[in-house]
């Protein structure tokens, strides 16, 4: 006897056939239990023989005896019998089976779920066991390369693991469909999520798999009603579902593993067949469910993740959302990078009371979409004295954008106006919060510091806002050259948000998670970076963010790592994103990048192509033009135009002092001495002489500058060997091939030194010029 355990969709009855030999589909030697057939004694094995004449008053025994007979009359060797989910079979029918295989008559092979071994001992007991366990993400991602011909993007195999449980039969249905579909494409060499496809490209792959889960289950009005119920919500409150739903339905599903308890919530075990019932189920049936169990779920839709699947069944009925459940769709749907749908649920004229719900969700939704008309109509259309101290914040912010001097001063004094003197002062507090958070996209120091720090500590703020306050100043500490005080501060803003994550926001959210990745990425804690990325882009059920920027970042950060291959993937994907619309302004500063990594594979011409294009698309936010204008130097370095970097960096380090942007002063400072040699050593020395407790890469480069000076070669191989082990291979191959140029006499350097300097250099070498 052989017993096979596997989870659903996997591979284990496909397994069982292929060691009896017989193929796909009905044949007499194989019996797919299902749901409901615990209770009828000796069904499996009348299924497997047809001519047997058993009822419940047979005894094993008498049992055993007639199905011995007829094996001998039908063949002249034991046959291999499959029973498929044994855990739903009925106990007699194993027993007899059992029996059979003991003393040769039959040779059974049995299939389980990981759920259901502790509950078939006697089944276990006598059988050889195979484990097939979930595939894990090396596993996977090799598959995919064999398959495919490309090697996987991270987010490719992600996405497969969480919407598979890393079953083997489901990973191969979805991937073949998904890349006959053209849902994921090879680009660069690398297989990704097709950057043409929308938000939903992640459900529309989930829904490729087709399982008949409500037939697998036994059918019926109770399975059926469970099962549909659950894909609907997404997620049903166990107690409440045990209330109003079949229990005995409920625990054959668990039992099964197709339906799974979630801490007191009930949920799908594979998100695949979940999307995919929910997608497939016909409107009349999503209405006659809404008329019977809407009114009843309550606490089911208050779960989290609930609300943007039950908004969509509100409206398939016909009906108007709730202006509650409203709000909260709409906040997760952000959460989920769904702008679209914000808008529909948000819409004056989808919910109950004919209003805008939630002018945050919907002005955030429109910013990210890029419909400016739309945002000056909405804000226009609102009393800003209605607004709460939450709404106020984006209210000013934009209307600074959108309204001209004189209206927008007007517009301001009826939003902070109010009665009571406590109130007045807080909205006030708003306000100057509005104004600070734009002056952080466009100077930093020690001034603007101060400002924003007392602010945060003043008490005249709501939770949110102090986080928006404590996002400022992490943006505002970056810049000014404080890479780890400033990821202690969106740490802090972390901290506030994530203590209410029911009422969480994309507007809040997002800003603050991408100001700790680049915080991070600043102070070179390059695995911190890596885990915070994963993070913000792991979707709305761990509140982490959108991930609208993650292909942006985690191409910067794979460029910090020296992979130019994932670096490029990503800078290619984060372009095809922003084809129509550029909400973050950062175009111009991927474009650059791009031209500096396509240099590194060595593909000059189409580097000179996209710098041209980069130069086209300068940012009205001042720090991000700097960056656009540093990668735009780095990449006339790579193509060995030196002196076109050596202005560029110049107009960048005025700029950048004169605005207090001390961060950018220090890269452009430390790119011109690796570009010009020492002449250009001052200008370092200069930007890293004032700092105060440097850290991250401030302290790296006041490092090498001091080194520089004093011509320290052993001091400078530290660094690059330092900056190697922290993983920064970018920075470490700066440094060594900086050391090689200044070494240029035979005894600055021991032969080993030497080679090990240009190995750690070679990533980079040929981006480099004679320095002479």
């Amino acid at each position: 006897m052989l017993v096979i355990v596997g989870p659903l969709g996997g591979s284990r009855n496909r397994l069982a056939a292929d060691v009896a030999g017989v193929p796909e589909g009905p044949v007499w030697t194989r019996h797919v239990a299902r749901l409901g057939e615990d209770d009828l004694r000796f069904f499996a094995v009348q299924q497997l023989l047809t001519g047997l004449h058993l009822d419940h008053t047979d005894t094993v025994h008498t049992a055993e005896a007639e199905v011995r007979q007829i094996l001998r009359g039908l063949v002249e060797v034991a046959p291999v019998l499959i029973i498929a989910n044994a855990d739903l079979c009925d106990p007699e029918s194993i027993e007899v089976l059992i029996r059979l295989s003991a003393t040769g008559d039959i040779r059974l092979i049995a299939t389980l779920t990981p759920e259901t071994v502790s509950e078939q001992q006697r089944l276990l007991s006598v059988a050889e066991v195979i484990d097939i366990p979930p595939l894990d993400r090396p596993t996977i991602s090799e598959l995919l390369r064999l398959r495919f011909g490309a090697a996987p993007h991270p987010t490719v195999v992600e996405l497969l693991v969480e919407r598979t449980e890393g079953s083997y039969g489901v990973i191969r249905e979805v991937s073949d469909a998904a890349f006959d579909s053209g849902m994921i494409v090879p680009v660069e060499g690398v297989l990704v999520v097709n950057p043409a496809g929308s938000a939903a490209t992640a459900d529309r792959l989930a829904g490729l798999w087709a399982p008949p889960v409500v037939e697998r289950l036994g059918g019926g009005d109770a399975v059926s009603d469970v099962i549909h119920l659950t894909a609907l919500l997404g997620e049903l409150d166990l107690e409440e579902a045990r209330r109003h739903l079949d229990d005995d339905t409920i625990d054959g599903a668990l039992r099964h593993g197709t339906l799974r308890t979630l801490g007191a919530g009930l949920a799908f075990t594979s998100r695949a067949e979940s999307t995919f019932v929910q997608r497939t189920m016909p409107r009349e049936r999503q209405i006659e469910l809404f008329d019977r169990f809407a009114g009843v779920l309550t606490s089911s839709l208050e779960r989290p993740g609930v609300a943007l699947h039950a908004a969509d069944w509100w409206r398939t009925a016909g009906r108007l959302l709730p202006v509650e459940l409203a709000g909260r769709a709409a906040r997760e749907a952000n959460l989920s990078g769904r702008h679209r749908r914000t808008l529909v649920y948000t819409h004056p004229d989808h919910n109950e009371s004919g209003i805008v719900v939630e002018p945050i969700e919907r002005a955030f939704a429109l910013v990210e979409l890029g419909d400016t008309t739309a945002l000056s109509e909405m804000f226009a259309s609102l009393e800003p004295s209605e607004l709460t101290e939450d709404e106020l914040l984006p209210y000013l912010r934009w209307t600074s954008r959108l309204a001209s001097g004189p209206v927008r001063a007007r517009l301001v004094d009826q939003a902070i106006a109010a009665t009571d003197p406590e109130e007045a002062r807080r909205r006030a507090a708003v306000n100057t919060l509005a104004g600070l958070l734009e002056r952080a996209f466009f100077e930093g120091g020690d001034e603007l510091t101060h400002q924003l720090r007392t602010l945060t500590f003043s008490g005249r703020l709501s939770p949110h806002n102090q986080a928006a306050a404590f996002t400022a100043l992490s943006l505002v500490q970056r810049h000014s050259g404080h890479p780890v005080q400033a990821v202690e501060s969106a740490e802090f803003a972390l901290q506030i948000l994530l203590q209410c994550p029911e009422t969480v926001s994309a507007f809040h959210l997002d800003v603050t998670r991408e100001c700790q990745i680049l915080a991070l990425i600043s102070a070179v804690d390059l695995a911190g970076a890596e885990q915070a990325i994963q993070a913000y882009s792991s979707g709305i059920f761990g509140h982490a963010g959108s991930g609208r920027m993650t292909t942006a970042l985690r191409g910067l950060l794979e460029l910090f790592r020296g992979d130019v291959q994932q670096a490029l993937v990503n800078a290619r994907l984060c372009l095809a994103g922003l084809r129509r619309h550029d909400p973050h302004q950062i175009r111009g500063w991927v474009e650059g990048m791009l031209a500096q990594i396509l240099v590194q594979v060595e593909r000059p011409d189409e580097a000179r192509e996209m710098l041209e294009i980069s130069t086209s698309h300068p940012a009205d936010r001042v720090q991000h033009d700097l960056e656009r204008r540093i990668t735009q130097a780095c990449a006339h370095d790579a193509l060995a135009e030196p002196e076109e970097a050596l202005v560029i960096l110049a107009g960048v380090m005025d700029e950048a002092r004169e605005r207090g942007l001390r961060l950018s002063e220090i890269d452009a400072a430390v790119l011109s001495v690796q570009i010009g040699g020492p002449p250009h050593l001052p200008m370092l020395l200069q930007a890293v002489d004032g700092l105060v407790d440097p850290s991250g890469t401030p302290a790296i480069w006041q490092r090498f500058a001091w080194a520089a000076r004093d011509y320290d070669i052993p001091a400078l191989a530290k660094l690059a060997d330092d900056l190697h082990e922290r993983g920064a291979h970018l920075f470490a191959a700066e440094v060594a091939q900086y050391v090689l140029d200044m070494a240029r006499r035979k005894t600055d350097l021991d032969a080993d030194t030497r080679s090990h300097l240009q190995q750690l250099a070679d990533p980079m070498s040929h981006r480099h010029v004679d320095r002479t």
